[in-house]
């Protein structure tokens, strides 16, 4: 497949004609780097009716269409739902040589911000990652079989850590697929009391990050996508929540939350496999844990999820600017190489979840109050 030939439209989200939609869903189902369900065309649906300025660029040769970028933003871009959104890139089939350049090229876009790009081609300013999967088609029992002495060995320390607190609180239980309420506030109140602690930006602290995840929280269980929540009681106390997008096939655990005061008995590490060990009846074939596999994550990261983060410049100012911000990064002692780009990914999370200026500064004096190099 060539770059010529090829006619790029951009849409309004509430414009976007059925017949892209259904394309949606078969390039997806072609391309095993889709099956994340953010790539799900209902995710990008749920969240243009929660914001402004979500769009979609479609690109069609003579046989049809081709690909498609679902993006926010006008000078400065990004995926839909940033900061939420885990996993982002191209809606194409495997073969497709197309890049988020040549589907931005004739749009208002100066430049396009990624931070888990799962696609294999390159960008400016690359850094890659190693997200944590696991895929089981054949049930949870037979992928821990075939597992290495390091998972081994991490089961026996939950289970140390199982009894220890069995002894000194009580008795573990677990509840999956919670509807409960009081649990869905608990979850926000832990999440932002632990962005508080690590200075980091809360981005529950607008309005349509939290409408988001109840939206999907409260949809059916025959929802092709929904958000499951499955929570630890240790005794009479909750210890965990893990809250994960799904489309009934991979679970995605996206928003994790705990109680700091029992972390010595693991809670996350231990929900997280009680869910695998419940998935053959949720129906979940594949866990993901997202990027990164550092703490208890290497121990389930057993499939190569590789990811990158950067900037795809498009043209005129807003792309000079992001290169000069490229280009400081890589000037200075170590210490100091990175710091451009920490306020600059900073601020594009809160430029993402704020959407007038003054809460944007607000947010930016909060934040620069906490900011660590």
């Amino acid at each position: 497949m060539t770059k010529t030939g090829f006619k790029i439209s951009i849409f309004i989200a509430d414009e976007l004609p059925a017949s892209v939609f259904s394309a949606w869903q078969v390039l997806r189902n072609s391309n095993p780097r889709l099956y994340s369900p953010y790539f799900h065309p209902d995710y990008t649906k749920t969240i243009a009716a929660l914001v402004d300025n979500v769009k979609i660029a479609v690109a069609e040769d003579e046989s049809g269409i081709v690909a498609i970028l679902p993006f926010q933003g006008e000078r400065f871009a990004r995926p839909v739902g940033a900061p939420m959104t885990d996993y982002h890139g191209l809606i194409c089939r495997p073969e497709c040589e197309l890049t988020i350049g040549d589907m931005l090229k004739n749009s208002s876009v100066g430049v396009f911000h990624y931070s888990a790009l799962v696609e294999n081609r390159m960008h400016n300013s690359e850094k890659t990652k190693q997200g944590a999967m696991i895929y089981f088609p054949e049930g949870a029992e037979a992928w821990k079989k075939a597992q290495s002495s390091s998972y081994t060995r991490h089961l026996k320390d939950l289970r140390r850590r199982t009894r220890k607190s069995d002894d000194q609180i009580g008795p573990s239980r677990f509840e999956f697929r919670s509807q409960n309420p009081d649990l869905f506030e608990t979850l926000f109140k832990w999440k932002i009391a632990q962005y508080e602690r690590s200075g980091f930006y809360n981005i529950f602290g607008t309005d349509w990050t939290s409408r988001l995840l109840y939206s999907l929280w409260e949809r059916p269980m025959s929802a092709e996508l929904r958000l499951d929540m499955h929570a630890l009681y240790i005794g009479d106390r909750l210890a965990a929540i893990d809250t994960g997008l799904t489309d009934g096939i991979t679970y995605h655990s996206w928003i994790v939350a705990y109680d700091p005061t029992l972390g010595i008995y693991s809670p996350g590490a231990r929900l997280l496999n009680a869910i695998l060990d419940k998935s053959d009846d949720l129906g979940y074939e594949r866990l993901d844990l997202g990027v990164g596999i550092d703490a208890f994550k290497r121990h389930y990261a057993t499939e190569d999820v590789t990811t990158s983060s950067g900037f795809t410049p498009i043209s005129g100012p807003a792309a000079a600017l992001a290169q000069v911000y490229d280009a400081a990064e890589k000037l200075g002692q170590k210490k100091l190489a990175d710091a451009p780009g920490k306020l600059r990914r900073r601020y594009a999370q809160i430029a993402a979840c704020e959407d007038t200026m003054a809460g944007r500064a607000k947010a930016i004096f909060s934040s620069m109050a906490n900011y660590r190099l």
